[in-house]
């Protein structure tokens, strides 16, 4: 009777939703259930062991005034009290042993729903429990005017797609829990003929994603982009990540590229300290694009200055020029005075370590993307946050970047960044940083300062109808950070003002719109300097 009485435990939550104060109207022949007659001793039985307190959370009194109920809405009553037979009197105890011999196939039938909807509930459960899927798609668009030369105005559209799965591991390995993402890109100059983004030249079938450096090829669906473990070290509570992930913090200033490493992290009430270090997976034009030599068809030959026209985001250890003297056959070459051309060893020597200010290891002053030298970039960071009280925090932070983009000279960047609340709703968010690299065509102080109604800068799309605007100052010098996580509005290797707003349309769909204008901080020709452009884009969450 024990295991019965467990069983009827649990189904008093089930079998309290099917109460007998619900109509139960006079069935004929044709219901499932035969009714109880009228004049059944149980009906007498029931209401006795009501008053007795047996039957819970029931109406048994007269059984809703004259209504006739089911064999199986009776099973329910007894159920009830068979579940609380501990408190029953002996003479109850009696009653209720002959209820349920009266009503066994009825008791039997609600156990085996018991069973099938607590089998159903664990299920359920342990799968909430031990695996997830989420993701974002979105829908964006860029318009940029860059004054002057062939690119001086495009527009990018672009459709991504981004899934997320988690799994716990077993008990054993305490709260750790693996997790993936997957994504798919496309991108083109015209709404709804995106195509898959591929990083192979179509004539050349050159390779502009550096698979030897962390470069990724988006001519496929779903291609893996994180894969990491993820949980606590024991009693020290301490937070580890390794994989392939990517570390967050000071709000991406500094540092928002994948990694194939480890992380650590310690959270408590006042304070928050991070360390990450290992190998960039990001492929080199993600990083930085290379600063090359240009050709003047007006002026039928060379420029001398190397720069970039279509992309500001160039890095630069050294500045070079471009000369032609009978000393290099009248064929251009890097020179670091203007004047006198560099040996051809030496020259090659800075293209192959991408030291024209590039991450890409070139074969040639005009050739970008050159991806048959492995350019390893390794990447060491530090932050710490403090809350210092309920309106003022800050993080400081300090990072260490080997590259070929600094001749394997390390790029060491100190930071710091601060949140003041003004208002319940109003942040004024301040960032510096200051790389230790100063060469004559450096860009190491790089800075941000916003003013932000309800976000951060960006906004939750959990909640429907709400609104988020910002405005601020963005000075993105490319020798102040590693990966920017900033370039929507004013670019990588740009300055100027930035404004934006965000807009929930209902809850987990947001639309975005941001504009900025100012001037490339590392384009040498001042009539072409001017920059604009504007960013708009929809996003679904689930």
């Amino acid at each position: 009777m024990k295991k019965s009485q467990r069983m009827l435990g649990a189904l008093a939550a089930i079998v309290a939703v099917g109460t007998v104060g619900e109509t139960a109207s006079a069935a004929t022949g044709e219901a499932m259930f035969a009714d109880v007659p009228s004049g059944h001793w149980a009906y007498a039985a029931v209401e006795q062991l009501k008053q007795d307190g047996l039957v819970k959370g029931m109406q048994a009194n007269r059984f809703d005034g004259n209504a006739i109920v089911t064999r199986y809405q009776m099973a329910q009553l007894v159920a009830s009290a068979l579940a609380h037979e501990q408190q029953a009197s002996s003479a109850d105890k009696k009653m209720l042993n002959k209820l349920s011999h009266e009503f066994d196939r009825e008791i039997e039938s609600l156990q085996n729903l018991a069973k099938r909807v607590d089998a159903l509930e664990k299920h359920q459960k342990k799968t909430e429990d031990h695996f997830a899927v989420h993701g974002y798609f979105q829908q964006t668009v860029e318009a940029k005017n860059h004054a002057g030369g062939d690119t001086a105005k495009s527009r990018w559209w672009a459709k991504e797609f981004y899934l997320n799965a988690e799994a716990n591991l077993p008990k054993i390995a305490g709260d750790w829990k693996i997790k993936t993402q997957f994504e798919t890109k496309m991108g083109g100059d015209r709404f709804n003929e995106e195509h898959l983004m591929s990083g192979k030249n179509s004539t050349t079938n050159q390779i502009y994603a550096n698979p030897y450096n962390g470069g990724h090829l988006y001519d496929e669906l779903f291609k893996p982009n994180l894969a990491y473990l993820e949980g606590s070290l024991g009693k020290i509570q301490l937070w580890t990540r390794v994989g392939i992930l990517q570390p967050w913090v000071q709000n991406g200033f500094v540092y928002a590229a994948n990694l194939r490493g480890l992380m650590l992290e310690h959270w408590s009430k006042k304070y928050n300290w991070h360390a990450f270090g290992g190998v960039v997976d990001s492929g080199d034009g993600d990083l930085a694009v290379g600063a090359g030599a240009q050709y003047d068809n007006a002026a039928g030959d060379w420029k001398s200055e190397i720069s970039q026209p279509w992309n500001d985001n160039v890095r630069a250890h050294e500045n070079y020029y471009v000369v032609k003297t009978a000393e290099t056959n009248w064929q251009p070459r890097l020179s670091r005075d203007g004047k006198t051309p560099l040996s051809e060893e030496d020259q090659q020597k800075i293209l192959d370590n991408g030291g024209t200010g590039s991450d890409n290891a070139k074969g040639s002053l005009t050739d970008m993307f050159y991806a048959n030298k492995r350019t390893k970039k390794t990447a060491y960071g530090i932050a710490y946050d403090r809350m210092y009280s309920k309106k003022f925090t800050y993080s400081l932070g300090a990072y260490r970047y080997t590259s070929a983009a600094y001749n394997r000279e390390p790029l060491y960047i100190g930071a710091v960044s601060f949140d003041y609340k003004l208002m319940p709703k109003v942040i004024f968010r301040g960032t510096y940083a200051q790389g230790n690299q100063h060469g004559t065509n450096s860009h190491s102080r790089g800075w941000l300062a916003d003013l932000m109604w309800n976000c951060n800068p960006w906004m939750s799309a959990e909640r429907a109808h709400a609104f988020g605007a910002y405005i601020g100052y963005h000075y993105l010098a490319p020798d102040s950070y590693i990966r920017c996580g900033y370039g929507d509005g004013i670019e990588k290797g740009q300055k100027g003002i930035e404004l934006g707003m965000y807009y929930n349309f209902t809850r987990n769909i947001q639309y975005t719109l941001k504009y900025g204008f100012g001037k490339s901080l590392t384009y040498n020709y001042s009539n072409d300097r001017q920059r604009d452009k504007l960013y708009s884009g929809v996003f679904c969450y689930f």
